[in-house]
C-alpha cells in the first residue's frame, strides 16, 4: 500500500450501499398551484425540505392567484393529457421535452417518502 493510497478518488456517495437507494443524479420537480391552497403550501414546504436535504434535487415553484389557476390548470391538463386539475399540479423532469406528471400533493408526498425516505 502506497503512502497516498488512502486518498480516495471515488466519491463516497456513489459507492454502492452508502446512498440507501436514494438517487444521486440531478432530479427536478415542478410545483404549480394557487397561493391560498393549503395543499400547494404543503407541497412547496416539502419541496423546500427535500432540496435542503438533497443538493442534487431542484424544485421549481410557480404560484398563481386563484383567478389565474383555472386557465393554467387547463393548459397543464392539455400538456400532460390528464384530468388532474386541482392545486397543486406537480410534475418531474429536468428536460422540458421529457417531463412526467406526478399528480397532486398526496402523490408527491408518497413519491418523496418512497424515493428519498422522507416523511
Amino acid at each position: 500500500m502506497g503512502l497516498f493510497s488512502w486518498f480516495s478518488t471515488t466519491d463516497s456517495t456513489s459507492v454502492e450501499g452508502l446512498d440507501n437507494g436514494i438517487p444521486q443524479k440531478t432530479q427536478c420537480y415542478h410545483i404549480e398551484g394557487f397561493l391560498t391552497c393549503s395543499y400547494f403550501t404543503n407541497a412547496v414546504q416539502m419541496g423546500d425540505r427535500l432540496s435542503a436535504k438533497h443538493p442534487n434535487v431542484k424544485v421549481d415553484v410557480s404560484a398563481y392567484i386563484r383567478e389565474q389557476w383555472s386557465e393554467r390548470s387547463r393548459e397543464l391538463q392539455q400538456e400532460f393529457e390528464t384530468n388532474h386539475g386541482t392545486s397543486p399540479f406537480i410534475y418531474e423532469g429536468c428536460d422540458i421535452n421529457n417531463q412526467n406528471m406526478i399528480g397532486g400533493y398526496t402523490d408527491f408526498a408518497e413519491k418523496i417518502k418512497a424515493t428519498y425516505k422522507m416523511d
